[in-house]
């Protein structure tokens, strides 16, 4: 089986299909084992997930639990009494709630629970082509490679959509992000996660292992605006509360890495033939409620699992569509109007939106968050593990 990308939903997916008792060879596009980015958050429901796949300890020993939350404005006022980890996860009834990590740090866990070999380096797809019981993928160097199946797991831009159902571009949610990682001031304790809202703007930090602090600055933007400037930030927020300011000074402005919020409005199908779609290629959703990468991780189970029990590989695709299709949409819409939500500009507006939340978030539990979190995929076919 031929996995195209070696991201989380790609490295996730090989884990699941070798121990579910299949050959699988992953190509990526780069030259070398990276991953952009910064942070990214691993709820209850991904790390379940991992522990089904055999990669929860490698992935917990480079990452580190949520010990708390709160929700500020730009001036410091606490909106939302500060969240307690552990009294969250006892009212859900789960064993821990969310981890976090760098980007780079999970890929590297992921690709370290595959045998050397498995994932080759520097091969561009470029084409699927399927004839018979069989599918083809083709690559930039000219090499190409016959399997059962092709796992798309090449992100929102992924080539195995473009070629399956033709190239399009994804949604552009109205707002442009900075991320960074520095080090972790002496006033944000390890397992802090935070974050600031002001009016078409946002700041949030998480802490991450190696005492240091990852961050992402939100703004409002018009489509086209070619604001990219790693100074940017740095300017936008040089007014807010400590410790914005702080942390955007420590992070060199080489070091930020700058991308527009994108989603792709959910739709099917995902799967042509012998070919699928999973993660961002399929369901692309934008980070709000941070189940994007989570979501690729379940992609994992069901498509091992849909494997093992349909009659043949295009009934298991169309079968993974089926069973995923309705819980991807519901995280994609709903982060798509939480968005909407904490980047509100009207005066009027971001202060009825800070005191509604501030009323309610202390009922709701982890409101829409433990919504999705709460949530066991289930283990691979035959309890593989």
């Amino acid at each position: 089986m031929l996995v195209i990308g070696s991201g989380i939903a790609g490295l996730s997916c090989a884990i699941a299909l070798r121990r579910a008792g299949h050959e699988v060879v992953v190509y990526e596009r780069a030259p070398e084992l990276r991953e952009v980015g910064a942070g990214i958050s691993l709820w209850w429901n991904a790390l379940a997930t991992l522990d089904h796949i055999g990669a929860g300890a490698a992935v917990r020993a480079v990452s580190l639990a949520m010990t708390r939350s709160e929700l500020r404005v730009r001036n410091g006022f606490k909106v939302a009494v500060g969240t307690i980890a552990a009294e969250m996860g006892r009212r859900a009834g789960l064993p821990e709630i969310v981890r976090m990590t760098h980007r780079a740090d999970l890929v590297g866990a992921l690709a370290g629970c595959l045998p050397t070999g498995v994932t080759q380096y520097g091969f561009e797809c470029v084409g699927v082509d399927e004839a018979g019981d069989k599918v083809t993928a083709r690559f930039r160097n000219g090499h190409a490679d016959t399997g059962d199946l092709v796992v798309g797991a090449d992100g929102i831009n992924s080539a195995v959509r473009a070629a399956l159902f033709g190239a399009s571009a994804p949604r552009y949610a109205g707002y442009t992000c900075w991320r960074g990682v520095c080090p972790r001031p002496a006033g944000v304790e390890p397992g802090y996660v935070g974050e600031w809202w002001g009016r078409g703007m946002r700041f949030g930090i998480t802490t991450i292992p190696g005492d240091r602090v990852y961050w992402f600055a939100v703004a409002n933007a018009p489509a086209g605006h070619g604001i990219p400037d790693p100074g940017r930030p740095a300017a936008l927020f040089r007014d807010w509360a400590a410790p914005v300011p702080e942390l955007l000074a420590a992070t060199p402005p080489a070091a930020i890495v700058h991308g527009d919020i994108l989603d792709r409005p959910p739709a099917r199908p995902w799967a042509q033939g012998r070919a699928v779609l999973v993660g961002d290629a399929a369901h692309p959703t934008t980070p709000n409620l941070g189940q994007g990468g989570c979501l690729a991780i379940e992609d994992a189970v069901v498509l091992a699992r849909c494997l093992a029990t349909a009659a043949d590989v295009p009934a298991a695709l169309a079968a993974f569509t089926e069973e995923r299709f309705v819980r991807c949409a519901g995280v994609t819409q709903e982060s798509w109007q939480f968005g909407r939500l904490a980047q509100l500009e009207g005066r009027v507006a971001c202060a009825l939106r800070n005191t509604v939340v501030g009323l309610t978030a202390p009922l709701s539990g982890g409101g829409p968050m433990l919504k999705y979190a709460r949530y066991d995929v289930g283990p691979l076919p035959g309890g593989a593990s």
